[in-house]
């Protein structure tokens, strides 16, 4: 490892870092990304990784630092990794094996992540270390939970029984809080819309069970490869969407074509199907109606685009 700062170092650096987090409001991921950087340079460790919960039994790298890089994006089950342990447990864990120690990211009574330094060569962490650890980790908690602090009604007025995923009145209610958001904090956001080109041809070739299958699958893709702060939907046919909080238009744009990508790999219905995007970042006082209106004609456009 490194050299660890002293501890009145350390409580006077995470004090400084909370002020330069507020002072630049910063969203989400840079949270994630400022804080993980942060904890290795405290504690002296090789490496950081800031992990996530997503679906049942996942659990992702969202931010990764020095020897963890390789971490960034990687999805394991919870079960067979140190971080998912900790989440588990809801309690600090040491994995000797691999030379880590993990806290884990509580929101409220679940835990949603864990936040984990790695050894440059196997060393012993100190307590000092955990709870150095554990005085960071809600920075990361207080910053997730504001972009996505949502009410959280039943889940079968808000969910599509076919995919699982949120459904139109969900999207309407998300849309406006983060259009209100946008209003008094500045915070941006942006939203991709899609539909499914040649859908209702597979439909009919294919039969139904396998339409639904297709939009099964096509939720599977969303679920995987959106960030925990995001939302995806199914809107209704063939219709979904991607609510993406803290991003601007062009990380839209790069992560709708990656999308696109995944879409065209799976090869859905022997690859007949294939998606068009429509993504748009919200303007100042922009409206639900002049919103999902101008992600409407650009979803038209990408159409167009890609007849020619």
């Amino acid at each position: 490892m490194g050299e660890a700062a002293p501890r009145t170092e350390r409580l006077l650096a995470i004090i400084e870092l909370q002020n330069a987090i507020a002072g630049a409001g910063m969203n989400g991921d840079e949270v994630m990304r400022f804080v993980t950087e942060r904890a290795a340079g405290l504690i002296g460790a090789g490496g950081a990784v800031c992990e996530l919960v997503e679906g049942d039994d996942d659990i992702v790298g969202r931010a990764a630092f020095g020897s963890a890089k390789p971490q960034l994006g990687t999805r394991r089950s919870q079960k067979s990794s140190p971080a998912g342990k900790c989440v588990a447990s809801r309690k600090p864990y040491r994995d000797e094996a691999g030379g880590g120690i993990y806290v884990p990211i509580l929101h409220g009574e679940y835990a949603v992540g864990a936040l984990g330094v790695s050894a440059a060569e196997k060393a012993p962490f100190t307590d000092e270390d955990i709870e150095t650890l554990r005085l960071l980790a809600p920075i990361v908690s207080i910053a997730l939970h504001r972009t996505r602090s949502y009410p959280q009604p039943r889940r079968d007025n808000t969910h599509d029984a076919l995919t699982g995923l949120l459904n139109r009145r969900a999207f309407e209610e998300r849309v406006e809080v983060e259009l209100a958001r946008r209003t008094r904090y500045g915070q941006s956001f942006s939203l991709a819309v899609l539909d499914l080109d040649g859908f209702n041809t597979a439909n009919d070739r294919f039969g139904e069970a396998a339409g639904d299958e297709l939009l099964r699958s096509i939720a599977t893709i969303m679920n995987k490869h959106t960030r925990v702060m995001d939302a995806a939907f199914r809107l209704g046919g063939d219709e979904f969407a991607i609510l993406m909080p803290g991003t601007a238009l062009d990380g839209a744009k790069t992560f709708t074509e990656r999308c696109r990508q995944y879409v065209n790999e799976a090869r859905l219905c022997e690859g007949t199907v294939t998606a068009s995007f429509g993504v748009v970042e919200a303007a100042e006082k922009e409206t639900f109606a002049e919103l999902t209106e101008r992600a409407e004609a650009a979803l038209k456009d990408d159409k167009k685009s890609r007849r020619a």
